[in-house]
């Protein structure tokens, strides 16, 4: 199933309903008052801080990770709860994903449920209750904390980088690009493709795998991306799906801190860092910090709950496709360029369109995965000389995304349903075709040309000749149906 192609139907009814059926109580519980000690719980529940040096609780933070992960490898693997069976939920080095969404509408929800028992079972066998998951926020600290490097620590793993650099993946330009889009499906779908895949790309060995959660990095990596999104729904006020097949998908594989299993609905991860957790914001792209969520009033909370709870009719509608290239296949080391067959209209279409109501995206979809993964793709716009080495900072430069993923750790076969291997890419270029009208550089009696370029992640291609086999490449034009909500 394509990302982009998802269900619609809304029924805000089900989702309440969706909310009182989960196993824990918790939400209803909370909701119609509760016993003392479980609001007092949601009151005090686990700080999520961002990664730095020099603060105490975040060395604190560290200190119980570390524990946790040795005890957890201390297991045996047929421990629900030990290291090997917790990141075989994802996948395997070598065998590639197993039970974890990517490249669906679940790709957010899934990795906060896991999130979730994960740090259950850390706060378990280390017996610190009030543990958070620490999150790395690469766009304003690109190299890892310290102590994911230290030798002979628990939390170091053998990497091909420490650092994502000064990659335009995670830069502010992409991410204040990726978190202005109030749309949930196309806000979800750049925020995987681009900085979340590019990371494991860069991290590389067993992060570029299905076994990237034996890499103790995965965990602070995955927090900051539901640290996005808890950014992008809570801080700036906007909504995730209210359509009833989106809430009431439901998930059995996972476990307690107990190692028993456990039930949760998608429906109710959007309240979980109000109920569950909670994050201490920090600056993502030109987004400070509008609302602390360590110190929400009960006000607040209550409106902020209730319009989480109500959800929006998220739809990704195309009002217009301009075509560019379909089944192109051409090599890893060798960029691609092509000309797109555009009326006046058209281009007076992408030009022209007013950017309060419609965005325009690039969409990129590849025939299958790549034999490797080890590089990362930009693409520029009316710039036929465009390279490896042409810099993010040249006008023409659209954006970016990687593959997470291989063809021979894919599985598309339906041996695991609830995988869907990434294969096509959407980049928000509303901005940058605006720009390059300004100055001159595309107009509307003139060719319009995309290039794509795959740049290697560690310096060289490990497979230069490599095919890459493009399905379609074209210019989409979608209504904003869904804005920042109120309040």
């Amino acid at each position: 199933m394509n990302y982009l192609d998802q269900p619609s139907d809304m029924n805000r009814r089900v989702f309440v309903k969706g909310l009182g059926l989960v196993s824990l109580g918790l939400v209803t519980s909370a909701m119609f008052g509760g016993c003392e000690q479980l609001i007092k719980d949601i009151q005090n529940r686990p700080v999520r801080r961002y990664l730095r040096t020099g603060s105490p609780e975040v060395q604190h933070a560290l200190d119980v990770y570390r524990e946790a992960v040795i005890k957890m490898r201390a297991l045996p693997d047929s421990d629900p709860r030990s290291w090997n069976a917790q990141a075989a939920l994802h996948g395997t080095v070598s065998g590639g994903f197993n039970l974890c969404q990517h490249g669906t509408v679940h790709f957010f929800s899934w990795h906060r449920a896991y999130l979730l028992y994960f740090e259950r079972i850390c706060q378990q066998l280390t017996g610190e209750k009030s543990f958070g998951l620490p999150y790395w926020n690469w766009n304003r600290y690109p190299a890892m904390h310290p102590a994911f490097t230290a030798a002979g620590s628990a939390l170091d793993h053998p990497r091909s980088n420490t650092t994502v650099g000064s990659n335009a993946a995670f830069n502010d330009p992409t991410m204040t690009t990726i978190l202005s889009d109030a749309n949930f499906i196309t806000f979800s779908s750049q925020l995987e493709g681009t900085p979340h895949n590019t990371a494991h790309v860069i991290i590389g060995m067993d992060m570029g795998t299905g076994g990237s959660p034996q890499d103790p990095i995965f965990w602070a990596h995955h927090c900051m991306v539901d640290y996005c999104w808890a950014k992008w729904n809570i801080e700036l006020h906007n909504d995730n799906p209210s359509d009833p097949t989106w809430i009431n998908t439901t998930w059995n594989h996972f476990v307690d801190g107990n190692g028993k299993p456990v039930s949760i609905s998608a429906g109710v991860t959007p309240l979980l860092p109000l109920l569950s957790y909670r994050y201490e914001s920090s600056r993502v792209g030109d987004f400070a910090t509008p609302l602390d969520m360590l110190r929400l009033s009960a006000q607040q909370a209550k409106l902020i709950e209730a319009r989480i709870r109500k959800g929006a009719p998220v739809r990704f509608d195309i009002r217009r496709r301009v075509p560019i290239a379909a089944n192109v296949t051409f090599r890893l080391d060798r960029p691609v360029s092509r000309q797109a067959r555009l009326t006046t209209a058209d281009l007076a279409a992408l030009l022209e369109s007013d950017a309060r109501r419609e965005r325009v995206f690039l969409n990129v979809d590849y025939a299958q995965q790549p034999q490797a993964n080890d590089f990362f793709v930009r693409v520029f716009i009316n710039l036929p000389d465009a390279n490896a080495q042409t810099p993010t900072s040249d006008i023409h430069y659209a954006g970016s995304y990687a593959f997470f993923g291989t063809q021979a750790t894919s599985d598309d076969s339906g041996d695991h349903p609830s995988h869907h291997h990434k294969t096509d890419f959407i980049i928000d270029v509303t901005q940058t075709l605006k720009r390059l009208h300004r100055n001159g550089v595309v107009r509307t009696d003139q060719p319009l040309a995309v290039q794509i370029v795959a740049v290697p992640a560690e310096g060289k291609f490990r497979q230069p000749a490599m095919p890459l086999m493009l399905k379609n490449v074209g210019f989409l034009i979608a209504p904003v149906h869904v804005r920042a909500s109120d309040g």
